[in-house]
């Protein structure tokens, strides 16, 4: 055999044998990286940026995504923003060959509270998500923690079904610093920080069930309960409880509405120090929820409003409300993505302000459905 033949031969049989590995998909896992610049304008009285545009990077997420074997799947999504490179999710799921059709989740992750808290920023068709949200659940995001999560589908009637799932969590996100009271006594005050380094475990739970309306629209709606300690010294807690429900009804082969909207009640103790008695707790409860509409048509076009109104966290429990609509364009498919939005915010006692935002969704690697 020539040379030039022998050379044709070992580079043949090495694409091959490349081709092989990747097809059997031991070589690289999936990878995305999904960019989200935007530009804001506001007038609101308190941004440092009033009156001006502001033009932000954004976030930045490199997803690696793959199958580990027939039975088990991994999920990195790493965020890249001004704070540098860090790591917003990283877990295992185990889909199959648990007793009783048990499926387990551990790792870093979104928990499962609500419909709005597991769904990364891209997916919104909003630019931000909602104040209640960002008042109530822990999390300067969302409510992520390092956990693990066991859940499992339950067929009830027909087309009827209940998703079940219940998380033993590490609970660090629920930690919130105290102020010092300026008494000379406060353990704050003598180098203490309130056994912020003790580790106290958290849960989330929810419950939801899905059924067709028709042949392709479908209904779901769902209860969450979250808790976990917020001051180890004081043993002040935090609880959570939400109410949700989303319809997804097609009105044509190619346009759907969507409704969706979102209840909770936060019930936390706010730690204290006072100098005769030592730690205490008093109890903030308020109660607020969003909801909004989209209309999509066409494929690529996109419509929508939204309201919520939700009483602030603080021993007043002010009241806050915001109105918003906007609309959405994509070119010939998902992966590049203009989004445009209007909201009123209406503060308690202050002055209402506009915030517009235009924002830039643009997705390089395997293509990801978002669920339902």
């Amino acid at each position: 055999m020539s040379r030039i033949g022998l050379m044709t031969l070992v580079a043949s049989a090495t694409l091959a044998l490349a081709a092989a590995v990747a097809i059997a998909g031991v070589v690289n896992p999936d990878i995305s990286v999904i960019g989200q610049p935007f530009i804001t304008f506001t007038n609101d009285p308190a941004a440092a940026d009033r009156k001006r545009p502001r033009i932000d990077i954004g976030e930045t997420e490199i997803v690696f995504d793959a199958p580990l074997n027939p039975y088990a799947h991994g999920n990195f999504t790493m965020s890249l923003g001004t704070g540098g490179l860090e790591l917003e999710e990283g877990y295992f799921t185990l889909v199959r060959g648990l007793p009783a059709g048990l499926a387990l989740k551990g790792g870093q992750y979104r928990t499962a509270f609500g419909h709005l808290n597991p769904t990364h920023p891209h997916a919104l068709p909003f630019a931000e998500r909602f104040g209640v949200l960002a008042a109530y659940l822990p999390g300067d995001e969302a409510l992520i923690e390092r956990g693990v999560s066991l859940s499992r589908r339950v067929p009830v009637a027909g087309d009827f079904s209940l998703d079940v799932s219940a998380d033993w969590l590490q609970g660090d996100t629920f930690r919130i610093a105290r102020l010092p009271s300026g008494d000379a006594g406060d353990p704050l005050a003598l180098g203490g920080d309130d056994a912020a380094g003790e580790s106290r475990p958290a849960y989330n739970g929810r419950v939801s069930g899905f059924a067709l309306a028709g042949d392709q629209s479908g209904i779901e709606f769902g209860v969450s309960a979250t808790g976990g300690t917020n001051n180890v010294a004081a043993g002040a807690r935090t609880r959570v409880f939400g109410v949700d429900a989303k319809a997804k009804l097609w009105t044509s082969p190619r346009a759907c509405l969507v409704l969706q909207g979102e209840a909770l009640h936060l019930d936390r103790d706010v730690a204290a120090w006072d100098p005769a008695t030592g730690y205490e707790t008093s109890v903030v409860t308020p109660t607020g929820g969003y909801i909004f509409a989209d209309f999509n048509w066409a494929t690529r076009y996109d419509a929508g409003a939204s309201y919520e109104a939700f009483q602030r966290p603080t021993l007043g429990e002010e009241r806050d409300q915001s109105i918003g609509a906007y609309a959405g364009l994509a070119l010939l498919e998902e992966s590049t993505v203009f989004r445009g939005e209007w909201r009123r915010t209406v503060p308690d006692g202050g002055d209402s302000f506009d915030t517009y935002t235009l924002r830039v969704i643009y997705s390089m690697g395997p293509h990801k459905a978002h669920q339902f």
